[in-house]
């Protein structure tokens, strides 16, 4: 992905997400390949990644504001992300799509059939950021509610 195209991603999930970013680009080695960071208003974490020589970016790198590497002790704070939007999910997530007292219905995919709920209408009791639902169905047992991912229910009302 180019530099210009992840930094208007961010700037998207901000607004998505209703908070402010601070993007900060610093040329360290002065090579015209500046390391770019990211920071959500309200986060304690920070996202980093390099510039390439054709523009692209590499190493999504997201850890905590103020860990700092230790090379003496093998200590490397945070973790690598494969792409800029698996790191913006884990420090700025999407809010629900659907919000709590939604009428849904279990899509007919793999999954729901192999759990027997294809099809089943139920009510979401609680919308995690992230698209993570716990629901309330007929015959849903009261003291194990999973949640289910949003790709397995389609909104019904």
């Amino acid at each position: 992905m180019k530099l210009e195209s992840a930094l208007k991603k961010v700037r998207n999930r901000a607004k998505a997400v209703n908070r402010e970013v601070m993007i900060e680009q610093n040329d360290y080695h002065n090579n015209n390949h500046p390391k770019v960071y990211v920071h959500f208003e309200g986060s304690n974490q920070l996202i980093s990644f390099w510039t390439n020589s054709d523009g692209s970016i590499s190493s999504p790198h997201v850890k905590r504001q103020g860990d700092e590497s230790d090379p003496h002790t093998d200590y490397f704070p945070g973790c690598f992300y494969d792409n800029i939007t698996q790191a913006l999910n884990s420090i700025a997530p999407l809010p629900p799509k659907y919000p709590v007292g939604s009428l849904v219905r279990f899509k007919d995919n793999k999954r729901n059939n192999r759990w027997k709920l294809a099809g089943k209408v139920a009510l979401i009791i609680q919308a995690e950021a992230g698209g993570n639902y716990k629901v309330q169905y007929d015959g849903s047992e009261d003291r194990y509610n999973p949640f289910y991912a949003q790709r397995d229910i389609e909104r019904v009302s």
